[in-house]
């Protein structure tokens, strides 16, 4: 029988659900970090967010790394075991587009803050009172950097309210320019390479209108953190939804701010921990596609989304 671990305190409490849902025979063990030394060497597949570099040597029966998200977990073949198949599991585009498209309208209509002046008697933003009209987001300029699963999925949503839709590809670097300057709403998309890494610095962000607002549920070292601080502290531009972050807990903490800069001081700012795709839905077709790669694993059957392919070896 195949064994699986799951090392991954997000996933192990749905350990039950991936031996429901698995079709092939599977020995499923949730473990931490004082078992996984041990339980690596017999594993045939693993569920993490990483591989740590310690525990390769032990890994040599490793054949199949589930990675729940999507991205560049592990970049150099030399991070994984021999033969060991990195497969991506994400399944998140319906909420993250849902989320996104969430943010444009608030800062669109500047609910949020309406919202909280209500509450104390205060009707900002009312016809009836002679208040400030909000903006529509009907007729304006939706620009995308990155054009994947998530990228489509917010774009057919942008087109159902009207938005007109600029994407930036992967291989269209030379049209960044134009999409900065022309979005109304600049999202973040793509995924954090050597090459996007930093992506939107001081430069890009000087040429972004200054009523855009930066919506970002990629990855936060895509734009330069101090740059952007300094765009949205000084209103260069007019706002930013992260999801996104250049600093995250650890050890099994929930407690952090997100940067060392005071991002969630600024009222401009709609500062989220990282949820836009956590849901329900996400996690069933999550559990599935990565049962169904075991299932594939298991039945000898080519893997779907294979992203990289170990090539480490123990040195003689």
């Amino acid at each position: 029988m195949n064994r699986l671990l799951i090392f991954d305190n997000q996933w192990s409490r749905y350990a039950g659900q991936f031996q429901q849902t698995v079709t092939t025979p599977w020995e499923i063990l949730s473990v931490g970090p004082s078992a996984i030394e041990d339980e690596i060497s017999k594993a045939d597949a693993l569920v993490a967010l990483k591989l740590p570099a310690n525990l390769l040597p032990r890994a040599h029966r490793l054949k199949l790394f589930l990675y729940p998200g999507a991205g560049v977990v592990h970049e150099s073949p030399a991070e994984l075991p021999e033969g060991c198949a990195l497969v991506n599991c994400f399944e998140h585009e319906t909420p993250v587009a849902e989320f996104v498209m969430m943010a444009i309208l608030m800062h669109a209509t500047g609910v949020e803050e309406k919202a909280a002046a209500f509450r104390q008697g205060l009707w900002l933003g009312s016809g009836r009172v002679g208040g400030e009209p909000h903006r529509e987001v009907q007729g304006s300029t939706l620009g995308l950097i990155g054009y994947g699963h998530i990228g489509r999925a917010v774009a057919r949503r942008a087109e159902a309210f009207g938005m007109r839709v600029l994407a930036l590809r992967s291989n269209q670097a030379e049209r960044l320019p134009q999409v900065l300057s022309e979005s109304d709403f600049l999202v973040i998309a793509c995924p954090l390479t050597p090459d996007t890494r930093s992506l939107i610095g001081a430069e890009q962000l000087r040429q972004m209108k200054r009523t855009a607002y930066l919506v970002n549920v990629s990855r936060a070292e895509i734009v330069a953190e101090q740059a952007l601080y300094e765009a949205l502290r000084t209103g260069q531009i007019a706002g930013a939804t992260l999801d996104v972050w250049y600093q995250y807990p650890s050890d099994g903490s929930n407690q952090g701010r997100g940067s060392c800069l005071p991002f969630h001081e600024l009222p401009n700012v709609l500062p989220t921990p990282h949820m836009s795709a956590w849901t329900s839905g996400l996690i069933r077709r999550r559990i599935a596609r990565m049962c169904e790669s075991l299932d594939q694993f298991s039945r000898g059957e080519p893997l779907d989304r294979v992203v990289l392919r170990g090539a480490w070896r123990p040195q003689p």
